[in-house]
Parts: structure tokens; C-alpha cells; sequence
């Protein structure tokens, strides 16, 4: 079972802020190890077993017209992007075949890998599910990067980092768009996320009594969709550069493991 992989790529509220720390046009474009995000992210997709093409959604048509991108061997295609990343992803998919799973990924991951994306892949197909969301426990993150900070989810299984990695396996699965579009202003506040499930699920994820197993059986309950989280092993995975302190963390990292 192969994938498509769609890579958002466009900022969120220009002028962004890592772009203009960088000096790039936009974040996609901000240079790490000599290389822009974007073309990192496409080398390491393209290096993948599992995706057998890619759409990237943004940046605008005048600076994707005159980037030079890593030679690919699948084949890459460009769409326009849309006013927020719900309605972008959701023009993503419609570049994908319903029969075709697809890899849901955002072009500012600071450590893209091959393996990681095969290895969330690999998990999502695996399972009987709609929709795969990847996460990364809180604990390795904080280990291999004390001084980085992320929003955790904060559940009975154990605190989880999320990270930008989401497959949708079944035409069905693709309503969640819908779904998210309701909570996107909502993802720095985790309890709001949850409300939208519910005032219990909110009671017990206030508590620290929330399972992962518990959220996907309250979004199947109510949306009918089947969610399945995927845990990797990779805390690099949980790792994307939203502010030049994150850009510079990532800097230090890749210098440090040379």
C-alpha cells in the first residue's frame, strides 16, 4: 500500500517569523545545514519506500517558480494555498485518489527522515483505522532536548508531544478535515481540543485520567471516524521549527551530531 504524501509549505501569517530571522522569503525556504526546510523534507520523502508521490501545498506561485529543488523520482506536484492549513490539507487530498492513503506532513519538521516517515506509515496501515495520528512521549523528548518546549498532551498513558505526521486511510477518514477545522485556533490549548469531544472526556482529561484509547473511542462515538494514535520511538519527530529559537535549537542539534 503506497501513500501520497502532501507537504504543507505555505506561512501561516506572513511576514513569519522564523523567515524573517532567516532572511528567506518565506519559512519553507529558511536555510538548516545548508539546505531550505522544503528541500529537506522533499529529499527525505522521496528517500521513502512508502510514498509514491507528493503534492506540496504553497508557497505562493512566484517563489515556487523560481526555487531550485533536490532532483525527485516521484512525481511532485504544486497547488496554490489556501487561507488556513484545514482548508489547505483539505486540497491536498482532493489531489489524491479516495482509494489512496495519504501522508499528511508540514515542510518545517526540522529532522525529516525517510525511516521515520516509513515508520509511521508502516504503523498507520497496520492498524484498523481511519485516520493515524503520530506522537512522541513527552519523557524522550525532554531527554534528548532539555531545552526545547512543545505543548504536551497530557494523558493517563503517559504526556505526548505531537508531531506533524497524520495518514488518512479511508475516504471516510477525510472528513476529519472537517473536524479540525473547528479546533485548528485551538492547538496550543489541549483542553479545548478535548471539549469539543465532550464535558466527561474534558473532566478527565483535567484530571490526568484521559487515555489516548479513550479519545479515539470518543471521536469514533461521535464522528464515526476511526482514529488510531501511532507512538514513535524518534523524538526528533516531535520537533518543528515554529520560532527562531526553535530554528537556532535545530542549528546546535545537527552541529553537535555531525
Amino acid at each position: 500500500m503506497s501513500f501520497a504524501a502532501i507537504v504543507l509549505a505555505a506561512d501561516r501569517r506572513p511576514p513569519d517569523p522564523v523567515a524573517r530571522a532567516a532572511g528567506a522569503p518565506c519559512k519553507s525556504l529558511t536555510p538548516l545545514a545548508g539546505k531550505a526546510l522544503l528541500s529537506r523534507v522533499l529529499a527525505a520523502l522521496d528517500q521513502s519506500r512508502l510514498i509514491e508521490r507528493i503534492v506540496v501545498c504553497g508557497p505562493q506561485e512566484a517563489i515556487w517558480r523560481n526555487l531550485t529543488l533536490p532532483r525527485s523520482g516521484k512525481p511532485v506536484r504544486w497547488i496554490p494555498p489556501a487561507p488556513s492549513p484545514s482548508l489547505s490539507a483539505w486540497n491536498g487530498l482532493e489531489q489524491v485518489p479516495e482509494e489512496m492513503p495519504a501522508l499528511l506532513t508540514t515542510a518545517d519538521i526540522a529532522f525529516p527522515k525517510a525511516t521515520t516517515f516509513d515508520d509511521f506509515c508502516q504503523q498507520a496501515r497496520n492498524g484498523d483505522a481511519d485516520v493515524a495520528v503520530g506522537l512522541v512521549p513527552l519523557a524522550s523528548v525532554n531527554e534528548r532536548f532539555p531545552d526545547v518546549r512543545r505543548t504536551a498532551l497530557k494523558f493517563a498513558d503517559g504526556p505526548f508531544c505531537t508531531c506533524n505526521l497524520f495518514a488518512f486511510l479511508t475516504p471516510r477518514g477525510r472528513e476529519l478535515v472537517g473536524f479540525w477545522r473547528r479546533l485548528e485556533q485551538e492547538r496550543k490549548r489541549p483542553w479545548r481540543m478535548i471539549r469539543q469531544l465532550g464535558i466527561v472526556p474534558l473532566l478527565r482529561y483535567w484530571r490526568g485520567r484521559l487515555t489516548t484509547a479513550e479519545v479515539a473511542g470518543r471521536v469514533e462515538e461521535r464522528l464515526g471516524i476511526r482514529v488510531r494514535f501511532v507512538i514513535l520511538s524518534e523524538p526528533e519527530a516531535a520537533i518543528d521549527i515554529d520560532t527562531p529559537e526553535d530554528l537556532a535549537l535545530a542549528r546546535r542539534y545537527l552541529e553537535a551530531v555531525r
